[in-house]
């Protein structure tokens, strides 16, 4: 089946299906009757088995989907890589390049290049553009550098550390030793002090 084909049915089973669905009454066609007089049971009414209408759109819309699917597959493989290995662009792949808006550059006369005070591309020198290497190098060195500096400084802190660790445990030893000696001596006076009663 050609693809021309193909589409005519798709444009025929999407009309008929709008119609299909278009002469159907729905499932709440009747509500308004339900707060009047007369009102049915149900405000939306028991569903029975599907009639004729129902059974042909569920047929069309099953044929809208499978046509769907096959026109999409069937467009996919035709602009897939050509034999030539290039994308088919379509209407783009058709421009012509030649024919665009964009204005082509020109290079400037050697008269300009002389009188210029900008450099030109082709005066610059291989030399002066550092290579990869040297840059690995130079960065490397760079990183040698930083983390040295964090090193020494690391250091310092850790000895500035230390010494305030020194001093406060030295502070507290002093203090300890002079609370033991005020509670030693609070000891010996209150001893004293039982000792002369009992003797009194």
């Amino acid at each position: 089946m050609s693809v021309n084909l193909l589409l005519i049915v798709f444009v025929l089973i999407v009309v008929a299906m709008i119609a299909f669905i278009l002469v159907q009454k729905g499932a709440g066609a009747t509500a308004g009757s339900a707060f009047g007089s007369g009102a049915s049971s149900t405000v939306f009414g028991a569903k029975g088995s599907g009639n004729f209408l129902t059974k042909t759109t569920m047929v069309l819309a099953f044929l809208f989907f499978a046509i769907s699917l096959l026109m999409a597959v069937n467009a996919s493989k035709e602009f897939t890589t050509a034999a030539t290995g290039e994308v088919d662009l379509g209407v783009i792949g058709k421009l012509d390049a030649n024919a665009s808006d964009v204005p082509s550059l020109t290079p400037a006369p050697d008269s300009a290049k002389q009188g210029s005070d900008v450099p030109v591309v082709d005066e610059i020198e291989a030399g002066d553009v550092p290579s990869v290497e040297s840059a690995k190098v130079a960065i490397k060195e760079m990183a040698t550098e930083k983390a040295n500096e964090l090193k020494d400084a690391a250091t310092q802190k850790v000895v500035e550390v230390k010494d305030a660790a020194i001093q406060k445990a030295t502070e507290v030893k002093d203090t300890a030793v002079d609370k033991v000696e005020e509670i030693k001596q609070e000891a010996i006076k209150k001893s004293e002090e039982v000792k002369n009663s009992i003797d009194g």
